[in-house]
């Protein structure tokens, strides 16, 4: 088996993965999709049984705001009163204006919780009774019933209390007391009675939510039905009753799946079953099921189709390469015929076939040069060995001159060859970055002694760095270059004297080393640097040597280092600054330092 997948044509390699991996996909996704369903299912059960019992709730926040309103009628001072004046007094007009203080009174509290689904409220006080208007469409109450529900709210001692018995009938009746609060006296003021549509406080509460289903209800006072929903059918209702096992479930009822939650609602003791049509959930979540399924199938019939035309695009370029490399295996020089042109291409094909066409040419002309090529080896080859050889020839003919001028007895030749070989010789010393300064120092007086053999007493040059500085370190070949600039611009373009000086302090507060390279004779030009840095002016010559330094200084120590050109009263000043890093010497080594 590995064997006969070693064999195969790379095409069906390429696809055999492609269609292993369309096959993982797709079982994965089918996997994923029941999973998905699943849990779907489970939250959405969950989710609808939360939704409906919201609306319960909704039930019960309807309900205590009318408690809360019948506790404010209660305790109503105007309304304590004029009561009182209704129950006390003797005088007709007293008692008339009384009762037209508390039909207003009673008229504003039901338009003000309309809201709560209050049809209308009446207010019995002995053989006197107080109703605000009835809506169109509302069953009379028959005074048996009043006097019923009368006794009732006498029997409560003054707490508020629900009465379901003619709900189906005439709504629901919430029932309070009224006793007077003067002093105490606790005597009764009247009944309050208030009629509740509880049709439409169900219906509002169970409106529909994300579920997009009206939902039933049912409502029970222990075991008697006080309320069901319209749409809910007569015949109906024995079944509902004898069914709901558990919180929440689906069940079926004739052709007709329904959803339903089963709880009490709180403070009320009263419960409830809540229900809705279950079918279009259901068809919707069945449809898109069925969409996703046609929509995987169709994708891997396409993915096929085009990883198979994406694969016969690629492997014709390979099978074009592999037949080139035969070609060449064989020794056929000719090139192949191309019917495409793989010059323009970026990708790895076309770089594969460049690059394999660019080794037969150089293959080709390496074979009819090789000879040729042999020769320029050798020479590079020679060349090379001179090029190391060519400091010590240089270093052992200064030595020549200078035992042979001391012997001639030409001083100041003898002191130029020397200086010349000490100079060559840091300067060429790739073992270290960084100097202490002394020896920075050390170099610059080489290459003045040989200044002073041309310029002579043109050219003046001093120090002023103070001992305890000699032994901090400066990056190598950052001063030189200045007093070689200064020179060029100083005395080799004017023809009078040239002072150049170098001195040094320090920073301790920023831990820096300032060096200063001044000479007379010449001046910088404003924001020299930048403007070598920004191409303003083409650096060339000593310019390249001032960009070499700040970079360097910059790259070694960091942004906060480096040279700084500018002018100071006739005189052209070059600041650098170093970290101050000082290093004991020995007393010995010291004296080797001395500039």
């Amino acid at each position: 088996m590995k064997q006969f997948i070693c064999n195969m044509p790379l095409k069906h390699k390429i696809q055999a993965i492609v269609l292993l991996c369309i096959a993982l996909l797709s079982t994965a996704a089918l996997t994923g999709l029941h999973f998905v369903t699943t849990a779907y299912d489970s939250v959405l059960y969950k989710t609808a049984a939360s939704a409906l019992s919201s609306s319960a709730l909704k039930v019960q926040n309807n309900l205590n705001n009318l408690n809360s309103m019948a506790d404010l009628f209660l305790s109503d001072n105007n309304i304590q009163n004029y009561l009182g004046i209704m129950k006390d007094t003797q005088n007709p007009q007293e008692a008339n204006l009384a009762y037209r203080h508390v039909y207003y009174s009673l008229g504003e509290y039901c338009t003000n919780f309309r809201k709560d689904h209050i049809r209308y409220m009446n207010l019995y006080q002995g053989t006197v009774s107080i109703h605000t208007h009835v809506p169109a469409g509302s069953a009379v109450l028959p005074a048996p019933i009043e006097q019923d529900l009368c006794e009732r709210a006498k029997k409560a001692d003054g707490a508020t209390i629900w009465v379901t018995d003619y709900a189906e009938d005439y709504g629901l009746f919430m029932l309070k007391e009224i006793r007077r609060a003067e002093y105490l006296r606790l005597d009764t003021l009247g009944i309050l009675l208030v009629c509740v549509d509880l049709n439409g406080l169900v219906t509002e509460s169970s409106s529909p939510g994300f579920l997009q289903q009206q939902a039933q209800y049912l409502l029970y006072d222990n075991s008697l039905l006080m309320y069901h929903s319209p749409q809910i059918a007569e015949k109906a209702l024995k079944q509902y009753q004898t069914l709901f096992p558990g919180h929440y479930n689906s069940l079926r009822i004739g052709n007709e799946n329904s959803f339903y939650v089963k709880g009490q609602i709180p403070g009320f003791d009263w419960n409830y079953v809540c229900l809705i049509p279950f079918d279009n959930i259901r068809s919707s979540l069945n449809t898109s099921i069925r969409l996703v399924i046609t929509i995987l199938i169709l994708s891997v019939i396409l993915s096929f189709t085009l990883s198979s035309w994406l694969i016969d695009s690629i492997t014709r370029h390979f099978d074009r390469l592999l037949m080139k490399i035969r070609r060449f295996g064989d020794g056929q020089k000719e090139p192949l015929d191309n019917d495409y042109d793989y010059e323009n291409r970026k990708d790895e094909l076309g770089i594969l076939h460049r690059q394999f066409d660019h080794m037969v040419n150089e293959v080709n002309q390496l074979i009819q040069t090789n000879y040729l090529n042999e020769i320029l080896i050798k020479e590079a080859q020679f060349k090379a060995l001179e090029n190391q050889m060519n400091p010590h020839f240089l270093y052992n003919t200064l030595e020549s001159i200078n035992w042979r001028a001391k012997i001639l007895g030409a001083k100041d030749i003898s002191a130029m060859a020397e200086a010349l070989g000490s100079l060559l010789r840091i300067t060429l010393d790739h073992r270290s970055k960084q100097v202490p300064l002394q020896k920075e120092l050390e170099l610059i007086q080489y290459y003045i002694t040989i200044q002073k053999y041309r310029f002579e007493d043109r050219l003046n040059f001093q120090t002023d760095i103070p001992q305890n500085l000699l032994s901090c370190y400066v990056l190598k070949l950052t001063l030189q270059p200045l007093v070689e600039n200064a020179i060029r611009y100083g005395l080799e373009e004017n023809t009078e004297g040239c002072l150049i000086s170098i001195s040094a302090e320090p920073c301790p507060e920023k831990d820096q080393l300032i060096i200063y390279v001044k000479n007379d004779g010449s001046a910088f030009e404003d924001d020299l640097l930048s403007k070598l840095e920004n191409r303003q002016i083409e650096p060339h010559g000593f310019g390249i040597g001032l960009l070499n330094i700040q970079k360097r200084m910059q790259l070694t120590y960091g942004e906060a280092y480096g040279l700084t050109l500018y002018n100071e009263e006739e005189l052209a000043v070059a600041k650098l600054v170093y970290p101050l890093k000082p290093v004991i010497l020995s007393p010995d080594a010291e004296a080797s330092l001395t500039v």
